[in-house]
């Protein structure tokens, strides 16, 4: 009877009281990549269970799709886009995210040959995986960026998967879209970088840890446990460059060839964590601004008492 009210009290300080069982947590990462990747890396490094709690991560199909998954309770922490969790709770669902991973853009907007300035990319096509996606929103960006607007100087078309659009650049179908290769393989392409979003410093939630708000209530230990294994796997996955890369290619199926594992791994891996992995308000409010949202306020989806704690303690820095 002790032990169970000293857990009780545990769980809404989001402290370890007794000893207990270490529960399971299930994952979803939206899509693979090399920042998402940073779960595989949390769970098969042994991270999340020596925090107490043991994890399944599921690759879900993007970020609406693990917010439904997640609203569903068919998860209990969605690794995906801050902009998805926003939409969520327009549409009624009650998510909080509890930390930010990736607080930038994630793709490059890139173009064909021949397509070098915004002069040459005036009323030519870009191909996106779907409207109204952290991809659509990255275009209306750099279209920023070059001075172009995306509704009169642009054609915006939906083209599924990368791999399509880069089929499509390189037929001339399409004359730029978003990507996340490593330069030397848009080279090989014969594809360049038009707009390196990743290096500006524009806040964008690409990716957030989001959970629901009556699992975070019941659950204070576990999503403390949750945090403090992505704040230790951010820091090996920084450290362990050949220990990563051996995870993540049990994943992603790709071994090392000419270095572009590694190449992904300095430019589109651990360099763009945060540690802290803080969730930024002020990018939550940039993506309603870009949606045209001047109702929500965006501190409402946002909980910071389980991070905020174990940066306190020192776990998270």
């Amino acid at each position: 009877m002790i032990c169970r009210g000293v857990i009780a009290v545990a769980l809404v300080l989001g402290l370890s009281g007794c000893k207990r069982d270490p529960q399971v947590v299930s994952i979803g990462i939206a899509i693979p990549s090399y920042v998402h990747a940073v779960a595989w890396v949390g769970d098969e490094a042994g991270h999340f269970s020596r925090a107490g709690v043991k994890t399944k991560v599921a690759v879900l199909g993007g970020s609406a799709a693990t917010m439904r998954t997640l609203i569903a309770e068919q998860i209990d922490v969605g690794l995906a886009g801050g902009d998805a969790v926003l939409k969520a709770n327009a549409a009624g669902a009650d998510l909080v995210i509890i930390g930010g991973l990736v607080d930038r853009f994630y793709h490059r907007f890139v173009a064909r040959e021949g397509i070098d300035d915004a002069d040459a990319l005036r009323g030519k096509r870009i191909g996106l995986p779907f409207l109204g996606g952290p991809q659509d929103m990255a275009v209306k960006v750099a279209l920023g960026e070059l001075g172009l607007d995306y509704e009169d100087d642009v054609q915006v078309i939906s083209l599924g998967k990368e791999f399509n659009r880069m089929a499509a650049l390189h037929k001339g179908e399409i004359d730029a879209t978003t990507s996340q290769s490593p330069e030397s393989k848009l080279a090989e392409l014969g594809v360049h970088v038009l707009v390196d979003l990743p290096a500006k410093p524009v806040p964008f939630p690409y990716l957030v840890v989001a959970v629901r708000r009556s699992w975070l209530v019941k659950h204070r230990v576990d999503a403390r446990a949750v945090m403090l294994g992505l704040c230790t796997a951010i820091r090996e996955y920084r450290a362990e460059q050949d220990k990563s890369l051996a995870i993540i290619a049990r994943h992603l199926g790709n071994s090392d060839v000419d270095g572009v594992a590694r190449e992904r791994y300095r430019v589109s891996g651990p360099s763009l964590l945060s540690l802290p992995p803080e969730a930024n308000v002020a990018s939550l409010q940039f993506v309603l601004d870009l949606m045209g949202d001047t109702s929500t306020d965006p501190a409402v989806a946002v909980d910071t008492s389980v991070l905020d704690a174990l940066v306190a303690e020192g776990h998270c820095r």
